[in-house]
């Protein structure tokens, strides 16, 4: 336990070693960019167009994997926050029942293990498929080939879905604390309290969105690629670009669909934030019979939050939809030439709502911590029959977003604008050039629009990291001011009670 509990703080290495692997990507794709005519030799081209379809998704499969990590140790310190007030409120005699967690909070940490695991399988399989292709070994080649990026498509399904089930492992952990500690702290100094429901903690709809948007991603593997390759591998005939992309398609309605959970889940750790300060405020307007102190109006740019999700989740539904309706016109050249960095706009647009939610998170727990001290040092005063003339600080800034740290959104900006011109103009230009039959420059486009817009999405993974990281440092502190505060109203109201 040790041992993984050391591995999961590694996240910031991790996340660094991923973004390696996509800028070593780039600097190749580059390479192969520049020497378009030289390197025309059938051994070159098929190692190097392979490599550059699977490393630079292994290395977005480690970022994902660093933002996993930082989940986990996230988790791990909120829920020792809520163990450490239960002991704290077990020595007054106030027992608070552990009842058995979730399968995904039991499981999401083991989710992001698979992930890379199958991730890296999908690198393992490169290795034979990159020899099929110098070789040209058929119906091999063209089974490695269906079977590929499926198979990494499925290690995205347990990473991003391991993200997601970390973050309602928060919701779930936070939830509960943010209903329980005030309802505790009113039985420690009055005597009596209220009971509470923890029921609507967790929204299930957002569980069973998370659990459809892995399914999807999966099915791109199991059992559409597998049925592919055999039927493929068997009649010793290449796939039609037509149903390739269709399915490749599908793998990503399945991350826009969990990314637009992952949007939801962000919202719903904002909202148990809020009402955590609230709640204490009130906690200590009802003991001390003074007026609430009320906190801010809700951000304005949170609001925004849901219209980027589903904008984005829907751009990729439509593109699913017209791909199946009329693949045979649209995935033909020069039209099938826009799909694959068009459906990347889609990704754009989820992060850039990820990016204000992991803003507002940030600004909620900067807030946290200005409130939670003031708040706990008027219940300490009231236990000890102490009159406290002061009032309870809202400490909000006139300027609330001067408390984010904005690069890390605006490097999320910037990856996606990279995003975005691997749309406009690369793709386009790369159309343009096959329809007037210019096709040494299409293809110097097309070499050069992968590790380009993977090298955008890696940045934004980046920058999610960093945010999270940022997350730990406050959540760590969260953790040692209740911690304490609880400990120290116990221990005030036990010496009272001598």
């Amino acid at each position: 336990m040790k041992l993984m509990e050391k591995v999961f703080s590694k996240y910031k290495e991790v996340l660094y070693f991923g973004l390696s692997l996509v800028i070593i990507s780039l600097g190749l794709g580059i390479w192969r960019t520049i020497n378009e005519v030289t390197i025309q030799r059938p051994v070159t081209e098929a190692v190097l167009g392979r490599f550059l379809e699977i490393i630079p998704l292994l290395g977005l499969g480690f970022l994902k994997l660093g933002i996993g990590f930082a989940i986990v140790i996230i988790v791990k310190n909120i829920k020792a926050t809520g163990d450490s007030a239960g002991q704290s409120f077990k020595k007054a005699g106030l027992e608070i029942g552990k009842p058995k967690p979730p399968f995904y909070a039991r499981l999401f940490p083991k989710f992001l293990l698979t992930g890379i695991f199958i991730e890296l399988i999908a690198a393992i399989v490169m290795i034979p498929w990159m020899i099929a292709g110098v070789n040209n070994t058929e119906p091999l080649n063209e089974i490695l080939h269906i079977l590929a990026v499926p198979i990494e498509g499925l290690g995205v399904a347990f990473l991003i879905g391991g993200i997601a089930f970390g973050l309602a492992t928060i919701v779930l952990n936070l939830g509960s604390q943010v209903t329980l500690l005030p309802r505790r702290l009113k039985i420690l100094v009055k005597g009596e309290g209220d009971s509470q429901n923890l029921v609507e903690i967790v929204p299930k709809w957002l569980i069973g969105t998370t659990i459809l948007g892995m399914v999807v991603s999966a099915a791109g593997l199991i059992p559409s690629a597998i049925v592919r390759a055999i039927y493929y591998g068997s009649q010793g005939l290449p796939e039609p670009v037509a149903f390739a992309l269709i399915w490749d398609t599908l793998i990503f309605v399945g991350i826009a669909i969990m990314l637009f959970a992952i949007s939801f889940w962000l919202l719903t750790i904002i909202k148990w934030l809020r009402a955590q300060r609230s709640a204490l405020s009130e906690t200590v307007a009802d003991l001390t019979e003074k007026e609430k102190v009320p906190i801010e109006s809700e951000l304005k740019i949170t609001k925004k939050v849901p219209y980027f999700a589903i904008i984005g989740v829907s751009w990729m539904l439509v593109f699913f939809f017209f791909m199946t309706l009329f693949n045979a016109q649209l995935a033909q050249p020069p039209f099938g030439q826009i799909i694959k960095p068009g459906r990347a706009i889609s990704l754009a647009i989820l992060f850039t709502g990820i990016g204000l939610a992991l803003i507002t998170i940030v600004v909620n727990l900067k807030l946290t911590s200005f409130m939670l001290p003031g708040a706990f040092s008027q219940i300490v005063n009231i236990i000890k029959g102490e009159v406290s003339k002061d009032e309870l600080a809202s400490m909000t800034p006139t300027k609330p977003l001067s408390l984010a740290p904005m690069k890390h959104f605006i490097g999320i900006i910037i990856g996606g604008f990279i995003v975005l011109t691997g749309s406009i103009p690369f793709a386009m230009l790369r159309m343009i050039n096959t329809a007037n039959g210019n096709i040494q420059i299409a293809n110097t486009f097309e070499h050069i629009i992968g590790p380009w817009v993977s090298t955008g999405v890696g940045i934004i993974f980046l920058m999610i990291g960093l945010f999270f990281s940022t997350i730990v440092g406050y959540v760590k502190a969260r953790k040692t001011i209740i911690s304490e505060g609880v400990e120290s109203c116990v221990y005030y109201t036990l010496e009272k009670k001598k």
